[in-house]
C-alpha cells in the first residue's frame, strides 16, 4: 500500500520520519512538495521517497492520501484533487477544525462513497511515540488497511469526532504548552545553578524521572507528590506555594484559549 503525503510542513516531515523509523519502504511514499528547494531537501535525508509537484501524479501512485496543510488551505486542495479519481482511495486529513462534513463539502458529491478519515496527531510521531486521535466514517477493510499504516508511530485513541479537536488542544499543542513550563522551570533553576546547560540536563531529566518512575513503579502523580513532600520539608514548602498560586485555573486557562481557537481554523 502506498502513501501519498500532500504537505511539507513540521507535521508533514514528522509523518515521513515516522513511517520510515516504523520499517515502511521509502519508496512507497510519494510526496508533494511545491519547490525544487523543498524537494532536494527530502531527498537528501530520504533519497529513496518519491517525491512530485503534480498532485494528479500523487493521486495516481497512492492508495492512501494524507492532506497535511493548514486548515485554511483546505478548500484549495480539495478543489484540486476533486477533479481527480479518487473514488478508490482512501483519504485522511491531519487539519484542525475540518469535520468529515467539511470534507464531503469540499469534494462536491455526498452521494459518493468516500473513505474519509481524521487523525490528530502530535509531533511525537516522528519517534513512532506519538499521540493520535482517529476518527473514521466507516468501518471499511481498506479503512482498516490505511489505519495499519499509521499503529505503529504511537498510542492511538478512537474517539467520535466531536472529541477529536482535544487530541489537538492536549496532545498536540500539549507538547508545546509542556516545552513552556520545562522552559520556565529551567530558567528558574538556573538562577541557583548558574549553569544553563547543567540547568538544562536536570530539567530534562527530572521529566524523565517523572514519567519513568509513574509507568515502573505503579504510581500516580498524585502518590509520587506526597512520597517526596516530607512533612515541614522543602519540597512540602514549594508544592504550597504552587498549589496557592492559582496555577491550575492558569492552565485550565490555557487550555480553554487553545480549544476556543479551533473554531477559528475552520476552513473558509
Amino acid at each position: 500500500m502506498n502513501i501519498g503525503i500532500i504537505g511539507t510542513g513540521h507535521l508533514g516531515k514528522a509523518l515521513i520520519a515516522g513511517l520510515v523509523k516504523s520499517g515502511m519502504e521509502q519508496n512507497r511514499i510519494i510526496l508533494n512538495a511545491r519547490t525544487a528547494e523543498t524537494m532536494d531537501a527530502i531527498k537528501r535525508i530520504y533519497p529513496c521517497i518519491n517525491v512530485t509537484s503534480s498532485k494528479q501524479d500523487l493521486v495516481t501512485e497512492s492508495d492512501v492520501i494524507v492532506i497535511v496543510v493548514r486548515s485554511q488551505n483546505a478548500r484549495e486542495v480539495f478543489a484540486e484533487i476533486r477533479e481527480m479519481n479518487i473514488s478508490d482511495k482512501t483519504i485522511v486529513s491531519f487539519m484542525a477544525g475540518v469535520s468529515i462534513n467539511d470534507m464531503r463539502e469540499m469534494l462536491q458529491d455526498t452521494s459518493k462513497e468516500y473513505r474519509l478519515i481524521r487523525i490528530m496527531p502530535n509531533l511525537g510521531i516522528s519517534l513512532c511515540k506519538g499521540v493520535i486521535g482517529i476518527c473514521c466514517e466507516n468501518d471499511s477493510e481498506e479503512t482498516e488497511e490505511a489505519l495499519n499504516l499509521f499503529r505503529p508511530l504511537g498510542y492511538l485513541i478512537n474517539l467520535p469526532e466531536e472529541k477529536l479537536e482535544s487530541i489537538t488542544i492536549c496532545a498536540a499543542s500539549g507538547l508545546a504548552f509542556a516545552a513552556y513550563l520545562m522552559k520556565e522551570y529551567k530558567n528558574s533553576s538556573d538562577r541557583l545553578i548558574n549553569d544553563a546547560a547543567v540547568s538544562e540536563e536536570i530539567t530534562t531529566r527530572i521529566f524523565e524521572n517523572v514519567i519513568e518512575i509513574i509507568r515502573n513503579e505503579d504510581k500516580t502523580f498524585e502518590s509520587l507528590i506526597e512520597q517526596i513532600s516530607t512533612k515541614g520539608g522543602t519540597t512540602e514548602a514549594g508544592i504550597s506555594k504552587l498549589h496557592n498560586s492559582n496555577l491550575s485555573e492558569i492552565i485550565n486557562q490555557c487550555i480553554d484559549a487553545a480549544y476556543d481557537r479551533v473554531n477559528g481554523l475552520k476552513a473558509k
